[in-house]
């Protein structure tokens, strides 16, 4: 489960955003709270919906940006709509969302392969008070594990544990496959910091990691395997978001690259189904991997 907090704005664009993803048949707005008897036949404009978030966040002229706008998603379809709904009304009223006269709107969207909403509301409660945001990314995951019944100490020992069962020959390795599971793995002071949800959640000794590495190890047949692979999907794929999407979902084989997102210098293959870790240089030059050209259209360069 994942809640994703959005900038905020004076003029409540996140209105616009989803109306026009309406609009484009992608997305639905399946329940407005609290906007009282505006639009005609109780169906607003955009525009009105715009005005009355305005209008109610004006009780207090101190807060500049006052729109709160909150994506939440699960994994797949493992929720349906109805029930990530009530999982955002869960979130929201532990947030301080839920106060009687907030006006909320949510929008459910159809255009990815997960199950996921949009919400939009004011960070002013119906008092004029603003509603707390102080650490808030830390706070909102804290709300989706008490939601869940999560116990983050022990998932993060549980996938410790499990990415320790990989074969890999690195430190910078052992860190994609953590990658993989979301979670930002970092070495100071010789000292290896697990972090997920904007807090560290567990510490281990660097020395400790001395044991785990597997030399010589590399699969070289499937490392030739791999590499067929990418470049069968590299030619059918337009980016490379769509490659690793492809990729994960169908061979569950996670590319993780390293340097800027739009100019990566280097990346690795986390192996999932044979929980091995091969360096993407190894496999093919990542200029190779992002030539997203046809092959007709590399013949012609050549």
């Amino acid at each position: 489960m994942i809640a994703t907090i959005l900038p905020g704005s004076s003029n409540f664009h996140a209105v616009g955003y989803n109306e026009r993803k309406v609009s484009k048949g992608v997305a639905r707005l399946i329940e407005i709270l609290n906007f009282g008897s505006i639009g005609t036949f109780g169906k607003p404009t955009p525009d009105e919906l715009v005005k009355y978030l305005q209008e109610y966040s004006s009780s207090n002229e101190r807060i500049q940006k006052a729109q709160f706008h909150l994506a939440i998603s699960c994994k797949g379809k493992e929720m349906s709509e109805n029930e990530l709904l009530d999982f955002a009304h869960k979130y929201l009223k532990e947030r301080g969302y839920m106060k009687p006269g907030q006006p909320i709107l949510v929008y459910s969207h159809y255009d990815t392969s997960n199950t996921h909403l949009h919400i939009v509301t004011s960070r002013i409660d119906p008092n004029g008070r603003k509603i707390n945001h102080d650490n808030e990314c830390r706070r909102s995951q804290e709300v989706i594990d008490r939601i869940l019944g999560t116990d983050r100490r022990k998932k993060v020992e549980k996938d410790f544990e499990a990415a320790k069962q990989y074969t890999f020959s690195s430190f910078a390795q052992f860190k994609a496959i953590m990658s993989s599971m979301g979670y930002e793995v970092y070495e100071k002071d010789d000292t290896v910091y697990i972090k997920r949800g904007g807090r560290v959640q567990m510490k281990v000794p660097f020395a400790d990691f001395n044991s785990l590495y597997k030399y010589g190890a590399t699969d070289k047949s499937r490392a030739r395997q791999l590499r067929s692979i990418l470049i069968k999907y590299r030619d059918t794929c337009t980016d490379k978001e769509e490659l690793k999407k492809e990729l994960k979902s169908k061979l569950g084989v996670d590319i993780i690259f390293f340097g800027k997102k739009d100019a990566p210098y280097g990346y690795m293959l986390v192996d999932h189904s044979r929980k091995m870790v091969f360096h993407g240089a190894r496999i093919l030059a990542v200029n190779e991997l992002l030539d997203f050209a046809t092959p007709q259209e590399r013949f012609d360069r050549i």
